[in-house]
Parts: structure tokens; C-alpha cells; sequence
């Protein structure tokens, strides 16, 4: 079994150690959100393919690029509808492009691919696209619509700062239900990335992140927000599932 990860920058899913747009898991310098989708596995089947380093990186650009293509191709009939479709359709469209990468990679390495595409559900960048429930839904059902049944949305609400936070304030895993509530945009008076500065006293870099995931300092096992128990289970159950198929 393959893990295939993107993300959106440097401190979730992480990078290509040399800048490239796809990487395999040695040239991958790994986010704090990379750590976590393996130490999930490894509570599940486990092992943790970051230990392997059997897993590659697809940068967001590189979606992004393959995505461009699909504008010429009929839309989905069930992709919601006309207000919701514009403003979940770069979702959509990411998880359809992922899905192309994980096949060409199945072919390539003769084995199950399993692809985990990061998100964040709201931000500056995202402004207009949607509730993180359409979001998520939105690329299932891209993932779906590529016939491809082993995709994984990994997507925080409303952005991963939220599960970060949950692990490190005052009073750490309660009541972060509540951080699902919060604005995303970064220029928000009560914005979240603002806050986890304060809270580590400074922004983070992505190695801080990293060792804060690795030590437990942040620990997925007591982590209960809504997006992140969603996340967890669906890769849970597929890697039950795969599992159980070969074993």
C-alpha cells in the first residue's frame, strides 16, 4: 500500500525538498499534517509509511495545473447545483486531479494507492467557495466521478491552525468544538493563525510543528472536532478495508 499526499504549503502537508512539483517521501520534507495522516495508518495497520518513506508529495500547483484541462469537459451532473457548483468546483476539481495522480501511480508501482488531498475549508484564499461540508463532499465526489475509490478529503474547518490550537491553549482538548465556529481569514481580528502565534509565542515554523506532532505534543488521540474525527475515520475505514482485501 502507497500513500499519495498534497497540500497547500510548507506548514500542513509540507514540500518537495527541491522545489519540485511531485516527490517521492525521500525528497518530501514533511508537514506537521504529513505526520499525522501517518501516524493514523500506524494506529491502524500498524506502521508508518513516513518511517518507509514509501509515500509521495503532489504540490497544489500541480493540481491546479491538471485541473486547468477539465474546463473544457462536460460538468458533473452531480456536482450540486448552480451557486454551490462555483463555489466548491476548485475542490471538486483538485480531488478529480489527485485522482489522476494516484492512477498513473498505481500503474506505475503495481500496488493500491491511497490519496490524501489537504485543504483548508476557509481562508483568505478559499473566500466564497463553499461550507466545509460541501467542500468535503465536493471532492468525494471528485474523487468519485475519476472512478477512483480510494481518495481521502483531509480537510480542517475552518484550517488546521483550528486542530493545532486545540492541542496547545490554556486548557488543551476542551471545548475546541467551539474553534470549528471561528473564521478562517487570516485578516480577521480573531483570526486563528494570529492566535497560534501568540499561544507559541511566535509563528511556528514547520519543523517546530513537526516535533510538537512527532512528541505528542499535539495528540491526535485526544483531538474531538468534527472535521478532524471525519478525516480520521474515513482513512481508518479504507485502510480497514484494504487491509482485510490482501490479507
Amino acid at each position: 500500500m502507497y500513500f499519495l499526499l498534497s497540500g497547500e504549503g510548507k506548514t500542513d502537508i509540507g514540500l518537495c525538498a527541491d522545489g519540485s512539483a511531485m516527490c517521492e517521501g525521500a525528497q518530501h520534507n514533511e508537514g506537521p499534517m504529513a505526520i499525522i495522516v501517518s501516524q493514523i495508518v500506524e494506529q491502524q495497520l500498524g506502521f508508518s509509511f513516513m518511517d518507509t518513506d514509501y509515500y509521495g508529495y503532489v504540490s497544489k500547483g500541480e493540481l491546479v495545473a491538471r485541473a486547468e484541462t477539465f474546463k473544457r469537459r462536460k460538468k458533473s451532473p452531480r456536482l450540486p447545483g448552480n451557486k454551490t457548483a462555483k463555489e466548491t468546483r476548485y475542490f471538486y476539481n483538485n480531488a478529480r486531479a489527485m485522482a489522476l495522480c494516484a492512477k498513473d501511480k498505481e500503474a506505475e508501482l503495481k500496488v493500491d494507492v491511497v490519496a490524501v488531498l489537504f485543504r483548508d475549508s476557509d481562508g483568505t484564499a478559499s473566500a466564497g467557495r463553499g461550507e466545509w461540508q460541501d467542500k468535503t463532499n465536493s471532492m468525494a465526489q471528485g474523487f468519485d466521478d475519476e472512478g477512483y475509490k480510494r481518495g481521502v478529503p483531509m480537510v480542517p474547518k475552518p484550517k488546521s491552525e483550528a486542530w493545532i490550537i486545540c492541542a496547545v491553549k490554556a486548557n488543551p482538548y476542551q471545548g475546541c468544538a467551539a474553534l470549528e465556529g471561528r473564521s478562517g481569514n487570516d485578516k480577521s481580528p480573531d483570526s486563528l493563525k494570529d492566535e497560534l502565534a501568540r499561544i507559541l509565542n511566535g509563528a511556528p515554523t514547520r519543523e517546530e510543528l513537526c516535533k510538537m506532532v512527532d512528541d505528542r505534543t499535539i495528540d491526535i488521540k485526544r483531538i474531538d472536532m468534527r472535521s478532524f474525527t471525519a478525516f480520521r475515520d474515513a482513512l481508518w475505514q479504507l485502510c480497514s478495508q484494504l487491509s482485510s482485501v490482501h490479507q
